[in-house]
């Protein structure tokens, strides 16, 4: 089976990011402003998702498409700004930034503060460990029912609400602000997990998992006894009145793009790059999303 037909189950959500994205630059002062000004986008700093490079330039499955699609869209200059994980979606509600590009999760309290775009892919959690996994913990409820372990978590990331809906109490979690942080914490002795998605897990251990001595615990799909996967997107300011009336009309713009990468299927052979395949794309579209679940 080819790649492009692999990604069915995106190209579905991708006809209906079409129908809604039909926004026009005529009635979209935002991307007139970001084709004049440039837009700001925030990221966490590390992979998959979007990271700057050796040679100072800015790159990651979320990245990628936001360079494909603004450029697609008219948008040449855009800013990385990396940022804590937990600052982006304050970022964006401020106006510090005018994207968040960072694998974030569309949940319903998140879309009460931001817009987003369609998902790209769903995936489970995993956490990173020494090798050979020493304290045999492979779920949220090992670590809750685990004396003496500690998990380092992002604040505010989805990996600290899962940890406690799965009953991980919170004199047990190790609240950091990037990867290096929770690398460092398992490394030192201070956790004996990182929390985080699969694919970053999965890339921490693919490209620094022999150097560091570290390992997955493996993909955590049920969360206190339900399938759980998590659908990674593109965020965006949101407001009320007339800002969040802009901002709705650059997000379909937005969108209508993005549809059009992702049915081409040259977004499936970009994400391929950091590990992305056929069994990753989203089950779920972001209304839904935003209307339920975590």
């Amino acid at each position: 089976m080819s790649v492009i037909r692999s990604f069915k189950g995106a190209m579905v959500l991708a006809a209906s990011m079409i129908l809604t994205g039909t926004a026009l630059a005529s009635d979209n002062p935002l991307l007139e402003k970001y084709r004049t000004e440039g837009a700001k986008v925030a990221i966490a700093g590390y992979a998959p998702y979007g990271y700057k490079q050796a040679d100072g330039s800015f790159t990651g499955e979320q990245v990628e498409i936001v360079k494909h699609v603004l450029g697609q869209m008219g948008v040449s200059k855009l800013e990385f700004i990396a940022m804590d994980f937990g600052a982006i979606i304050p970022s964006l509600v401020a106006g510090r930034a005018d994207l968040g590009a960072a694998g974030i999760y569309v949940r319903p309290k998140r879309c009460e503060q931001v817009l987003f775009a369609e998902p790209t892919w769903g995936q489970g959690a995993a956490y990173l460990v020494k090798k050979g996994n020493p304290k045999g913990l492979h779920t949220f409820t090992d670590i809750a029912k685990t004396d003496g372990v500690k998990l380092a978590v992002l604040a505010g990331g989805t990996e600290e609400t899962l940890a406690k809906k799965d009953g991980v109490p919170e004199d047990k979690l190790l609240k950091v602000g990037d990867k290096a942080a929770g690398i460092s914490a398992v490394m030192s002795g201070r956790a004996d997990g990182f929390a985080l998605s699969a694919f970053a897990i999965n890339d921490i251990v693919r490209t620094a998992g022999d150097l560091i001595g570290m390992e997955s615990s493996g993909s955590i799909t049920e969360i206190a006894g339900e399938n759980y996967q998590g659908h990674g997107s593109i965020a965006f300011p949101k407001g009320t009145g007339d800002e969040l009336k802009a901002n709705m009309a650059f997000r379909d713009a937005f969108q209508a793009t993005l549809a059009k990468y992702v049915a081409s299927g040259d977004y499936a052979k970009m994400a391929s790059a950091w590990g992305f395949g056929p069994k990753d794309a989203p089950t779920k579209s972001m209304k839904e999303l935003c209307g339920s679940g975590l």
